[in-house]
């Protein structure tokens, strides 16, 4: 529980610069999910068991979790259904990774204007060196 409220606290403090000049992302993963379902799969699972692996030895940086939501149309009832069901597929993953007591914070993103529709959310690693460097080349 104490580790959990330190995340938050981290992500609190540091989310809005980090999610600004994270550029050296890298892609770890993504979760598939079946239309109108926000459970997913065993294959999914042994692949988000083997991202906890990688990320277990992984400091100075954290996980991005990114959902790409693809805007429907006119339709008020079925973008607010759109955007809960996104909220719980990325909170699924949330829940599975968090079980591990990863040592990083997981951040979660939701992206309202995917060009196309996609069910997927993206497992993405981010190092804070890169922010490091990044606020230093503009100090300079």
């Amino acid at each position: 529980m104490r580790s959990w409220v330190l995340s938050t606290v981290i992500c609190c403090f540091v989310s809005g610069s980090v999610m600004a000049s994270c550029n050296d992302e890298q892609k770890l993963g993504q979760v598939t999910y079946a239309n109108n379902s926000s459970f997913f799969s065993a294959k999914d699972s042994k692949g988000l068991d083997h991202i906890k692996k990688i990320v277990s030895n992984k400091q100075d940086g954290y996980l991005l979790l990114e959902f790409n939501l693809f805007p429907s149309p006119g339709d008020k009832k079925q973008q607010q259904y759109n955007l809960w069901l996104a909220n719980r597929r990325i909170d699924r993953v949330k829940s599975y990774l968090s079980v591990a007591n990863l040592p990083l914070p997981i951040i979660t993103r939701i992206r309202t204007a995917a060009p196309e529709e996609q069910r997927n959310v993206d497992i993405l690693w981010c190092p804070t060196s890169t922010m490091a460097d990044n606020s230093n080349a503009k100090k300079q």
